[in-house]
């Protein structure tokens, strides 16, 4: 009885022993900064030629990293790309990466896109993201005095 209580306490001991290396292996691995992504020599001409390509996921993914990371830099690119974008849900997400990069220029695009695009769903998308955008910044407004 006690080799078997014995037994199971240092099984218990092992498995949170192990636990705790794998907690801090993971803590301690390499944490690279959006900087050092961004600086790389290449970095802002791959995005762009990634941001035009032929292939869907290679184009959400860009677009989606322009967006997250704020690069305002290709804020033109994505406006161009969006004239031109076929597939729906790449147009869509070009106005959130717009959006979150807070572009008037690329809202302003976004709202001819919610007006004039063929589908109902980009449609109804640029539409809510520009009345997000444009509610959040209606305090922006000039007046003449």
């Amino acid at each position: 009885m006690k080799t078997r209580l014995f037994a199971a306490k240092n099984y218990s001991t092992l498995i949170v022993l192990i636990l705790f290396t794998l907690m801090i292996s993971t803590t301690m691995a390499q944490n690279h900064k959006v900087n050092d992504l961004s600086n790389h020599k290449y970095a802002k001409q791959n995005l762009i030629t990634a941001i035009h390509s032929q292939n869907t996921g290679v184009r959400e993914s860009a677009v989606y990293l322009a967006g997250k990371y704020r690069f305002i830099d290709l804020e033109d690119e994505l406006i161009k790309q969006l004239k031109v974008e076929s597939n729906p849900d790449v147009k869509i997400l070009i106005g959130l990466a717009l959006f979150r990069m807070n572009s008037e220029k690329g809202m302003t695009e976004l709202k001819a896109v919610s007006i004039y695009d063929k589908s109902l769903k980009v449609k109804q998308m640029s539409r809510a993201i520009c009345k997000g955008y444009f509610e959040n910044n209606s305090d922006k407004k000039v007046t003449a005095q």
